[in-house]
């Protein structure tokens, strides 16, 4: 059987389910805990998977393709860039393995591009599980004809819904066709790789648990684009509005409202996973499951995650927000900029991370042309009415900035927790030294714990011993002070990547400090009230990072409150631990706006130094 053969078949002949004798008698079971006849129970069974089905047609996919390009290309270069190599060895893959394939998910034109890099290389199509919120008129027709699974959001009450989804990814695997979604579950709207979503992976490796598929293989890809079409709706959510709901009139809308420019699209096939060579860990993100299973599929998850992470090409716009974001609010002339950001690009280059074609910054003209397009996109603005001009971000699109340079953090957060690390030990009463700042940095691993995909702690360690002795050699030997080697090297990375999570967490230890023994909920409600103060201690100064009161960054850390029980619990105890939080919090903030000031003053001493220079002449 053909590959579109095996697809069409396996997809649309899931029906069969309804004769197998031990379907019946689990649906039997299930009629039973719904309190419905079985007569009820298999017609709403038969419902249920008329709404999940899939029912893909080869003959769609050709029309559907040239939408697709269409609507990508009304805003995105035409030529996806994409590791070919990659896409070549997974050709050979798809042979005897089964593929799933997951993704990250930064805009809704994500499934497109992924499934049209797939169909122009002529890679066999994996059927797509989609949210049931896509389901709308016109669209989903389109979709289940080129292989989309509905499925609601939430179906865990509902026994017979559950059962029909088990048995039809149990008919999907047993036919070995090849599925996809997005491990993220939703878009990201900080830039940031969200938290994984478990439950699909979970059910679909239990489904190759119980038709004994071992040749499975998960593949992490990296969909990356150079500006992101719906980041003002990203940023509209971010400061509280309301998602817009998706439907036909919002899909048409969507496609051709979409007209600026915005670069090019990459997606990048990372390596492979085979479930069994992954080894059981932990890493930030995601609570330690105590069941065995649900701790093989938490592994799993990271693993792909971090492997997207490091497959994600490194941008020009996601450096220079970086640089710029690490100002924070200063202006910098093109000069300026260029010798933060080539510093960055060396370390690029010089640690062979992955780069987006085109990325250039070495030189001042590179940097120029990067901000002139920045500047184009609105992104940047400028002041151009002394002798040099000077860049900076205004305040509406901090949270955009923050997005690209989120993207990227992950590639520098030894570097940067090494910085954070060290100001820590340098405001500590306690003589530095690499003791004191393996502490510092097990106290911020555990700190930033649901912000990062962090490595095992020792490796961890490892690596920001490593980024402390490059950036600062001998910092430990104590010969000089530690403000000293940041004023001589001013930090890069610590205060551009850790402050606005810093002062969200602030913002939340206020909160709950202001709270005193009262118990708080981990609701929309909660999050608006956490705006709200973060906007007063914006204006107060407080905090000074507009992207600290974002609606996801303070939900972030409302899992860490509640992972520390800081929400609920006896009074006096309830108090200690928000106090024992609030020092935490105020000790990591007091080192980054540390690691701010001797950037500050490096800044100054290299400009005063220009102009006395200027001054004496040659």
């Amino acid at each position: 059987m053909t590959e579109p053969a095996r697809r069409d078949a396996a997809a649309s002949g899931a029906a069969v389910m309804f004769d197998d004798p031990a379907f019946k008698a689990e649906l039997d079971s299930a009629a039973s805990a719904s309190g419905r006849t079985i007569e009820k129970a298999e017609k709403y069974a038969r419902k249920c998977l008329r709404e999940i089905e899939a029912t893909p047609r080869e003959s769609w996919l050709k029309p559907v393709s040239k939408l697709a390009r269409f609507i990508y290309t009304r805003s995105y270069e035409a030529e996806l860039d994409i590791n070919v190599e990659a896409v070549e060895a997974l050709r050979e893959a798809s042979k005897d393995k089964l593929l799933l394939y997951l993704w990250s998910h930064k805009s809704h034109m994500d499934s497109f591009v992924f499934l049209l890099s797939l169909y122009e290389h002529r890679l066999p199509l994996p059927l797509v599980f989609a949210g049931i919120n896509m389901n709308f008129l016109g669209f989903g027709a389109m979709a289940r004809r080129v292989g989309a699974i509905f499925l609601r959001r939430s179906f865990q009450d509902d026994p017979i819904y559950r059962l029909v989804f088990r048995s039809y990814i149990d008919h999907l695997v047993r036919n070995r066709v090849p599925l996809t979604w997005s491990i993220e579950g939703t878009r990201s709207r900080t830039g940031k790789l969200s938290p994984p979503k478990l439950g699909i992976l979970n059910w679909v490796l239990e489904a190759c648990d119980r038709e004994n598929m071992e040749d499975v293989l998960l593949v992490p890809v990296s969909i990356a684009f150079d500006r992101i079409a719906e980041i003002d709706d990203y940023v509209a959510i971010q400061q509280g509005q309301p998602k817009r709901k998706e439907s036909l009139r919002w899909f048409i809308n969507y496609v051709f409202g979409s007209r600026r420019p915005n670069g090019k699209i990459y997606v990048r096939y990372a390596p492979p996973i085979a479930p069994a060579d992954v080894e059981p860990r932990t890493g930030g993100m995601l609570e330690e499951p105590e069941d065995p299973a649900r701790n093989r599929v938490a592994s799993l998850a990271l693993e792909v995650c971090s492997r997207i992470e490091q497959a994600t090409p490194i941008k020009s716009a996601d450096v220079l927000t970086l640089v710029l974001l690490g100002a924070n609010r200063r202006a910098l002339t093109t000069t300026e900029i260029h010798q933060q950001a080539s510093e960055v690009a060396q370390l690029v280059e010089e640690r062979a991370l992955p780069a987006a074609s085109g990325f250039q910054l070495q030189t001042e003209t590179d940097v120029a042309g990067a901000i002139l397009a920045l500047e184009g996109s609105g992104l940047v603005q400028s002041y151009r009415k002394s002798d040099m001009p000077v860049y900076f971000i205004p305040r509406d699109k901090y949270l955009a900035a923050a997005y690209y340079r989120n993207t990227i953090t992950h590639f520098f957060l030894g570097a940067a927790l090494a910085e954070v690390g060290l100001a820590a030990c340098a405001l500590d009463i306690m003589a530095p030294g690499e003791a004191a700042l393996r502490d510092q940095i097990t106290a911020l691993a555990k700190l930033y714990r649901f912000e990062f995909f962090l490595p095992p702690l020792e490796e961890l360690l490892a690596t920001v011993s490593r980024e402390a002795g490059a950036r600062y050699p001998g910092w430990e030997s104590g010969e000089h002070s530690l403000q000293h080697f940041m004023r001589e090297h001013p930090p890069r990375f610590g205060h551009a990547i850790l402050r606005s999570i810093s002062e969200s967490y602030l913002v939340i230890a206020v909160t709950l400090m202001d709270l005193e023994q009262e118990a708080a909920e981990n609701s929309k409600k909660f999050v608006s009230r956490l705006q709200a103060q973060g906007e007063q201690m914006l204006l107060r100064r407080v905090i000074s990072c507009d992207a600290s009161v974002s609606r996801d960054l303070l939900s972030s850390g409302l899992r860490l409150a509640e992972h520390r029980q800081l929400l609920q619990g006896n009074g006096q105890e309830l108090a200690a631990r928000r106090q024992g939080f609030a020092e935490e919090v105020v000790n990591a903030l007091s080192a980054v706006n540390l690691l701010q000031r001797c950037y500050d003053e490096a800044w100054f001493a290299q400009l005063s130094a220009g102009r006395i220079s200027n001054l004496l002449g040659p």
